[in-house]
């Protein structure tokens, strides 16, 4: 079997190509060792080694680094030594288009357990973490110099993250991401919000894996990457400012389950997750991606992806997992 399949609203297209999931370059089974707690900038007791931190979540409360830094914390945020925007750029090239790179980019450290894996988190820790994702959004989204806030976690040497100790980045553009832009246009000409009509038309297909009161797991009819999943909100709003508490307890449960059910099936994968939010105008979304198949010349000469995986087929296998005892709730 081989499909050409359309974005659920935009003018792109993925194949979905199971035969060529036989590729021996598909699916590498080996991983990346993690390195040790004494050099890792990340563990308690390093602190130093990092810039001040803006936000240091306490079971006391969120404070930031004074003239010494904090300790005992379950989440630190700092700005990335290695930035890709930075709040004071120099002059840009005056050769063809060119902006200065200003924005900020920020690492928020999630555990302060060197090797604890995402899929672990507790109940309360992950719920925690949805809170500092929506905090670090708040106090971004109202700068006037800062058009997007991207949010995401690389997790995993091959998924781009470069240290293995935990942690998620936030990175704020001045400009609209062209995906982002085209989505916005999309969505702009519909008769209705296009997310909204994904959630009720996914939430009765075979490609369903999970939901609760607040929010579906769904492998997306148009997947880009093996075993992809989104995660959306059934009520329409458009960024984590609007949501309310009980929905970020919830969401917490539902990146639980998927992070749960996708280290089970592919044996801890390497995996970007990330989140896609506006002001007004769109619908919040979360997307998790395997890093487990290659991405080359064809993809990057033609725009469309190749998946050896049908999301159908995904989705039955997460969603086996996922009603099983096996991902129980931590407390």
């Amino acid at each position: 079997m081989s499909e050409l399949r359309r974005h659920y609203f935009l003018d792109e297209y993925c194949i979905i190509a199971p035969k060529r999931g036989n590729r021996p370059s598909d699916f590498p089974k080996e991983k990346s060792k993690l390195g040790g707690e004494a050099a890792c900038p990340f563990c308690p007791g390093n602190e130093e080694m990092t810039p001040p931190a803006v936000a240091v979540y306490t079971k006391q409360g969120v404070s930031s680094d004074g003239p010494s830094r904090i300790s005992a914390w379950e989440m630190r945020v700092f700005p990335n030594v290695f930035a890709a925007m930075v709040p004071s750029p120099g002059p840009a090239t005056t050769e063809w288009q060119a902006l200065p790179g200003q924005g900020f980019h920020e690492v928020i450290v999630d555990s302060p357990r060197h090797r604890e894996n995402p899929a672990d988190f507790s109940k309360g820790h992950m719920e925690k973490l949805v809170q500092v994702y929506k905090d670090r959004y708040v106090h971004y989204s109202g700068n006037g110099l800062v058009k997007y806030v991207s949010i995401f976690k690389n997790w995993g040497k091959e998924a781009g993250a470069s240290l293995s100790h935990s942690h998620s980045q936030l990175v704020t553009l001045p400009i609209l991401p062209p995906m982002i832009k085209r989505e916005l246009d999309a969505i702009s000409r519909a008769s209705r919000c296009p997310f909204c009509n994904i959630v009720e038309q996914e939430k009765m297909s075979c490609r369903l894996i999970s939901e609760n009161e607040d929010w579906i797991l769904i492998a997306p009819f148009y997947s880009q990457a093996p075993y992809e999943t989104w995660i959306l909100p059934k009520r329409h709003f458009a960024n984590l400012r609007e949501m309310h508490e009980a929905e970020g307890k919830s969401l917490a449960a539902l990146l639980m389950l998927a992070l749960g059910s996708m280290r089970s099936v592919l044996n801890d994968p390497p995996s970007n997750s990330m989140i896609f939010q506006l002001p007004f105008g769109y619908h919040l979304n979360i997307r998790i991606q395997p890093a487990i198949s290659k991405i080359a010349g064809f993809e990057r000469g033609t725009g469309v992806y190749i998946n050896s995986i049908a999301p159908e087929y995904a989705a039955a296998k997460l969603s086996a997992l996922a009603k099983s005892d096996l991902l129980a709730p931590k407390s």
